[in-house]
């Protein structure tokens, strides 16, 4: 089974003002998420750091079942365009 979840870092633009906001976007093929509500900083942060971060702020259930999956199923998950292992 493959279903490869991603954890992706975003600035969120809105528009018509272009205010932006900062946070993640969490999908895989079949459910997305998205938090925008990180401070601008997390935006350098390292993979790791990303990873922690997203766990403890995509609360929904939709995003936690898709960390469950990816831990149990995956072994890994993306984060930008890059695969970590939940090891590592």
């Amino acid at each position: 089974m493959s279903n490869k979840v991603t954890i992706q870092p975003t600035i969120f633009k809105d528009f018509p003002d272009g205010e932006e906001t900062y946070g993640v976007r969490v999908f895989d093929d079949y459910a997305s998420f998205y938090n925008n509500f990180w401070p601008k900083e997390a935006m350098d942060e390292g993979p790791k750091a990303i990873l922690e971060r997203a766990i403890a702020t995509c609360t929904s259930d939709t995003a936690v079942a898709m960390f469950e999956f990816s831990k149990e199923n995956e072994g890994g998950i993306y984060i930008g365009d890059d695969w970590h292992e939940w090891k590592d």
